[in-house]
Order: structure tokens, then sequence, then C-alpha cells
């Protein structure tokens, strides 16, 4: 259906951390987030101990566990479907002028593709627990405690020693945790931090979707969420190069191509597959990963931005021709709609009482320009302008009878 864009262009915008701060404390989300966490950990051991895996407040301020990253990343998804939050009405993606078709696409496709992104966020950072690994800087709380792993995996190795060193984690954490009951999770976890100075590191997981144990977990996942084979073997490919995305921080390192050349290899629809990736870019890299930094907490929409701009990149003359081919068919769908609520030409001739010429020419173009918010609607007189407005009506009905 096609989109009448100036609606969202004359609508306020705020900026990302204003939407994500709203997003974040919104209960209903949260209890939906939290449903669907709850189910699949029920269902899944390695989800419920991914779930426990300990973050890095400098990358992962969102919470002091995996839980509370993929927990944003559902809320944020869920938001967009519920429309409460417009990718179009955030100010960073308003200002890429240009650029509104893929933001509309971006939003089409989080609504469209509910499943896929569930499925990404669950199975996209589950062998975290198998992988993470502890480095403290040398005469440091934490190095005294044994807290300096080799930020490197090898599948089968110390498997003992890792998961003794992963529980001494997470015994300390608690214990901290009690040690401070009137602080929020935030400040426990930035305390934390300070006092101990313990990096959290997942050398590889990514690449672990492709072992047997996760690549069986990922397969239970694509079927229970109706998966097809190609969308199935998108999902996978996107997951197990997730931590390239993070080129797309640097307007200068970040480059489509090879994820392009990847999806033509693999036989992939390319633009489904870049599409795919902005979205998986989206929701793990900017709405549920909460930064710190000396400036305090943010989360890094630059990314989405220089993401977008790369597909451009990778062919401005392709993307010319994809914008062109959107507008001629959303022009001719709603010369359709025009036509079923008797706004078309011969209908309004009738309803003005007016004859072909520039004149009517000039009234017909004012009028559908009005309909679609892209100009004043003239006025008639009452009954005229009453019975155009009662067929603008049925036209809005028939146009957002999807949702749209």
């Amino acid at each position: 259906m096609f989109r009448i864009a100036s609606f969202s262009q004359k609508s306020d915008t705020e900026f990302f951390d204003v939407w994500i701060g709203r997003i974040s404390t919104d209960q209903k989300l949260y209890d939906h987030a939290e449903a669907i966490l709850h189910a699949a950990a029920t269902a899944e051991p390695l989800v419920a101990d991914s779930l426990h895996t300990p973050q890095d407040i400098r990358y992962h301020a969102e919470g002091p566990f995996v839980r509370d990253h993929l927990r944003l990343m559902l809320m944020s998804l869920y938001a967009i479907v519920e429309g409460k939050m417009p990718l179009s009405e955030i100010e960073e993606l308003r200002r890429l002028k240009g650029y509104e078709y893929e933001v509309e696409e971006l939003e089409e496709l989080f609504k469209a593709e509910v499943a896929w992104f569930e499925a990404f966020i669950l199975c996209h950072d589950a062998a975290k627990w198998a992988t993470v690994t502890f480095k403290s800087p040398e005469n440091s709380r934490g190095a005294e405690l044994g807290f300096n792993q080799t930020l490197t995996y090898e599948p089968d190795v110390d498997l003992a020693e890792r998961s003794r060193v992963r529980s001494a984690y997470l015994d300390l954490f608690e214990s901290f945790t009690r040690q401070h009951p009137n602080e929020s999770q935030r400040e426990i976890q930035s305390l934390f931090y300070l006092t101990y100075e313990i990096d959290v590191k997942y050398p590889h997981h990514d690449h672990m979707i492709h072992s047997p144990v996760y690549h069986a977990l990922f397969e239970r996942f694509a079927i229970a969420h109706e998966l097809t084979d190609v969308h199935a073997a998108m999902l996978e490919d996107i997951i197990s190069h997730h931590l390239s995305f993070k080129k797309f921080a640097d307007a200068a390192v970040g480059n489509m191509n090879p994820f392009v050349h990847l999806a033509q290899r693999k036989g992939y629809d390319s633009d489904d597959f870049v599409d795919f990736i902005q979205g998986a870019i989206f929701l793990d890299f900017v709405c549920g990963s909460k930064r710190l930094s000396a400036h305090g907490y943010w989360h890094e929409i630059s990314m989405l931005v220089n993401a977008l701009k790369a597909e451009h990149d990778v062919d401005p003359m392709q993307r010319a021709e994809k914008i062109h081919a959107r507008e001629e068919q959303e022009h001719k769908q709603r010369n359709l709609l025009f036509r079923e609520v008797g706004l078309d030409g011969i209908s309004l001739m009738d309803v003005l009482q007016m004859e072909p010429g520039p004149a009517f020419g000039r009234a017909l173009k004012q009028v559908q320009s009005a309909v679609v918010g892209q100009a004043q609607m003239p006025v008639f007189g009452k009954k005229i302008d009453e019975e155009i407005e009662r067929r603008a009506g049925e036209f809005y009905k028939k146009l957002f009878k999807t949702g749209e």
C-alpha cells in the first residue's frame, strides 16, 4: 500500500535516545518481551543459560546480563510493530534526506517479519554463555580473584575451568548486589565494574551458530517460527556474521559490498538480505545496546545511518531505479483507490459540475493532493465540500484497512 509521505513529514520528531528511553519504561512492552523470554527459556535450556550471561557495561549498559539485552531488543521490535516508535519520527533518520523510502521499507520489514526478528533475537547471542571469558587489568581486584582468562575460545578445552570461573563471576555479582540493596541495577552494574574492573568478552560466539549444538537450537527456532527455507538460511548467515556489522560504527569503514556478494553467492535476493541486515543492526547494536562513555549513556543510532548509506554506495543507480519503480507502483495504487471511492477525474467532474479543461485539471489536482496530505483542500461550497469529505473518508478507510 502506498504511503502518504507528507503526513510523516509534518509530524514532530524526537532524538532516538528519547524514543528508546520511553520504550524501555513501557510496562506492556516489558511484560510482552518477558513472556517471550520465559517461554523460550522454559523450552530451551541453552537459552535459559544464555540469559544469565554477564555483560560488559561499556558496551551493554542496558543491564548486567544478556537477558537485559534481549529484552530491550524485543521491546523495541514490538514498539515498532505497535506504532509506538515510528521510524520516520526519529530525528536522526528524518535528517537523512532522500532515504524516506528506505526508512519506510525497514519499518514495513519489522511488521511483516516479526517471527524472523524474534528468532534472530533469541538465537544470535545464545553461544555467549559457552564462550564468555573474563579479563582484568594487572593488580585490579578482578585479577586478584582470578578473572584473568585468555581472550580466545577453543571448544572442549578447559570446560570445567570455564564453568568454574563463570559461576564465580555470577556468585560475586550476586553477593555485590546484596551489599547494595538500595541501588538500581544500572548503578550496581556500574559500581561492580568500577570495583573489580572485569572486562567481559565472547570470542567467536557468532560462528558458534554452525556448531552442532547451537545449529540444532537454531533449527528448532526456525521451525517454531515457521521460517521458509530461504529465510532460515539468511538468518543463519546473518547470525554468523553479525559481529562484523560493528564496522558500521565508522562511516569510513562500513561497506555493504561483502554482504551483497555473500547474498549473490548464496542465491539470495541481495536487496532482501541487506534489508534484514539493517534490521538486525538496528535491533542489536542500536536499540538493544546502551553504551557507556565519559559523556554518559547513549545508543549508537549512527550505525543504522551508516548501514543505510552503505547500501546506496553499492549501486546508486539501482537505488534510484528501485525508488522510481516504487513511486510508479504507489501512483497506480493511489489512482485505483481514487476510482473506487469516486475521487477520480470522471467522478469529480460530476461532483464539481465542471467540464474538462484547464480549470477542472487544476481543481482535480488540488483535491487529490489535499486528500494525500500534499496541499490544502479547496473550498467549493457546503454541499460539495461535504461530499468530497465523505469520499475522502472512504479513501482513508481503504488505505488503512490493512493497518498501514
